[in-house]
């Protein structure tokens, strides 16, 4: 309550008002992402004989896993 009345004090003097940045992935922990992701698609790719053989439903899961590794990163 203190912050947001302390903003709209800011806000009606003219101040900046610094909002809360956006999460990112830093650059190591998205090549860690990638690496994962692409060790993942070439066993897949061992187990199905061909990338095209992979059934649709693993690639998804496989874009869900990556997906929740890289909120795990977002700082």
């Amino acid at each position: 309550m203190k912050l947001l009345l302390e903003n709209w004090r800011k806000l009606l003097e003219g101040e900046v008002i610094q909002f809360p940045h956006q999460p990112q992935v830093s650059k190591e922990d998205m090549q860690f992402v990638i690496d994962i992701e692409n060790q993942i698609g070439k066993r897949l790719t061992e187990l199905h004989g061909n990338i095209s053989e992979i059934p649709v439903e693993k690639l998804e899961k496989l874009d869900e896993i990556v997906n929740e590794i890289e909120e795990l990163f977002k700082a």
